[in-house]
C-alpha cells in the first residue's frame, strides 16, 4: 500500500523578515515572547552558532549549540538537552535535525536564508509535528543570497548552474507577495486554493499587498518565450525585455511585438515577479532540472490566442 499525503502543513505559519543589523536584537525579542517554548535557529556558519547561542544565554535563554565543528559526545549531549527539554533552544547549522523527531517544536527560525525550497521545507517541517502551532521566521537579505552565490562560484558549471536555479527559486519564495503556502507547495508540484482557513497562516495573506493589472505585460512575456523558442531562462528573458540582450532582441526580431517598447518602462523586479507569478498561475512551467529554463504551458499557448485580464501583487523591495 502506498499513503500519499500532501506537502501543505495546515498548523505552520510562514513568515519572511528583512534581515537588518539588528537581526540578533530581532530573534531575542522573539524567542523572549515565546518563552519556554522549543525552538531551532538555524544558521548558516558555525562562528554564527556559537556566537547566536552565547547572546541567548546572556539574555537568560537556555540555548545549546549542534554543529558539525563539535566532537560527537557534545553534539549528543546538546541534542539529548533539547529532546528531554532541559534546554528551549537549539542554535544550529544545517548538520542538525535528520531523525530530529520532538513534536512539540513550536518555532523555527532561519538566521540566514538556505540554498533551496527543499532544504526550506524540511527545516521549517520540523516545527509542530504534533499538529500544534509552529512558526517559521526566515530572515531575509540579498547579501546573503550574494554570499550563497560566491560560494557556488567555486563549483564546477553544471552544479553552479543548477545551485543557482535553486537559490533563485528561494530568493522568489522570499520576495514573493502571494500566499507563502501557495508558493512553497507550486514548488513540489502540487497545486493550492488559499481557502479563507488559510487566511491567517502566512504574513503576505495576513496583510496583502496591492495588485495590479498585467494582462498585457503577460502577453508581451509570453510572446517572447515563443518568439525566442522556449530555450531562455528568467534572466535572460528579463535582460531581453528589459533592452539589456538587444542583440537577441534583433535575432528573432522582437521589435515587432506590439506595445514592446512601451512596457519595457518596467524594471526587472516587476519582471520577476510577473514570471513567478505566470508560473504559479500555470502559463509558463521553469524546468529546475533544466536549470530554470522556462517553457509555455497549455494555458499559456491558450492566452496568446485569447487575452483575458491577469492581476498580480507587486512583489515587496
Amino acid at each position: 500500500k502506498i499513503f500519499k499525503a500532501s506537502f501543505n502543513r495546515p498548523n505552520l505559519y510562514y513568515e519572511v523578515r528583512t534581515k537588518t543589523k539588528d537581526v540578533i536584537i530581532d530573534i531575542v525579542k522573539f524567542v523572549k515572547k515565546n518563552k519556554s517554548k522549543s525552538g531551532i535557529i538555524y544558521c548558516l556558519s558555525r562562528k554564527k552558532v556559537e556566537e547566536l547561542t552565547k547572546i541567548l544565554n546572556v539574555n537568560d535563554i537556555s540555548a545549546v549549540p549542534y554543529h558539525a565543528g563539535l566532537d560527537a559526545k557534545t553534539r549528543s549531549l546538546n541534542q539529548d538537552l533539547f529532546l528531554k527539554e532541559d534546554c528551549d533552544i537549539v542554535v544550529a547549522t544545517i548538520a542538525f535535525g535528520m531523525g530530529i523527531d520532538k513534536p512539540d517544536v513550536r518555532f523555527v527560525i532561519h538566521h540566514d536564508i538556505p540554498k533551496s525550497l527543499e532544504s526550506y521545507y524540511q527545516e521549517t517541517g520540523r516545527a509542530g509535528r504534533d499538529g500544534g502551532e509552529g512558526h517559521c521566521l526566515a530572515f531575509y537579505s540579498y547579501k546573503d543570497i550574494e554570499k550563497l552565490e560566491n560560494f557556488l562560484s567555486k563549483k564546477t558549471v553544471s552544479e553552479r548552474e543548477l545551485g543557482t536555479a535553486l537559490l533563485n527559486e528561494m530568493v522568489s519564495y522570499a520576495e514573493t507577495s502571494i500566499s507563502r503556502r501557495k508558493f512553497i507547495l507550486h514548488y513540489f508540484g502540487e497545486s493550492f486554493n488559499v481557502e479563507n482557513d488559510f487566511k491567517k497562516m502566512d504574513d503576505n495573506l495576513r496583510f496583502p499587498k496591492n495588485k495590479i493589472d498585467a494582462s498585457k505585460e503577460l502577453f508581451v512575456l509570453l510572446c517572447i518565450i515563443e518568439k525566442t523558442n522556449q530555450k531562455m531562462k528568467a534572466k535572460d528573458l528579463v535582460n531581453v525585455i528589459t533592452g539589456e540582450q538587444n542583440s537577441i532582441r534583433n535575432d528573432y526580431d522582437l521589435q515587432k511585438l506590439p506595445s514592446f517598447d512601451e512596457d519595457s518602462n518596467n524594471n526587472k523586479s516587476f519582471w520577476y515577479s510577473l514570471i513567478s507569478q505566470a508560473s504559479i498561475s500555470g502559463f509558463i512551467k521553469k524546468n529546475i532540472e533544466n536549470y530554470g529554463v522556462i517553457k509555455l504551458n497549455v494555458k499559456g499557448i491558450q492566452y496568446l490566442k485569447k487575452q483575458f485580464p491577469f492581476s498580480i501583487f507587486l512583489d515587496k523591495k
